[in-house]
């Protein structure tokens, strides 16, 4: 078995402890060089969450593009990506307004997305 397979959990501990992190200081608005906030953290949790697609669910997705489990992963792509866009250009979503709630949305929907993406091995089996 290759190491780079996305079934590694370094990947997926290394999400976690971002996302908790960024949840962490976006909470308790604790200013880490120019960022402070929840705002400010959820960009910035939007835009790391978007690089770590790309090794994670990305790969997944151009495995399999109608598998359930990559229909999962748009969902909560789609979720993560409105809540990023929501705050980026302060839009009037209802839930998704409120940056503390948006930062939350998305850490759990990038959590869903990377523990989704360690099923990526299940498919080469099928």
């Amino acid at each position: 078995m290759e190491k780079n397979k996305m079934s590694n959990i370094e990947i997926l501990i290394f999400e976690v402890v971002l996302c908790a992190v960024i949840v962490v200081l976006g909470l308790t608005d604790k200013k880490v060089l120019f960022l402070q906030g929840p705002r400010a953290m959820t960009i910035v949790l939007g835009i790391m969450g978007m690089l770590l697609c790309t090794i994670s669910i990305g790969k997944f997705i151009s495995a399999a593009p109608g598998h359930p489990l990559t229909i999962l992963g748009y969902i909560f792509g789609v979720v993560a990506l409105t809540a990023f866009i929501t705050q980026v250009f302060k839009l009037e979503i209802p839930v998704l307004r409120d940056p503390a709630k948006a930062l939350v949305i998305l850490a759990v929907a990038l959590v869903l997305k990377g523990l989704i993406a360690r099923f990526q091995p299940m498919l080469s089996r099928a």
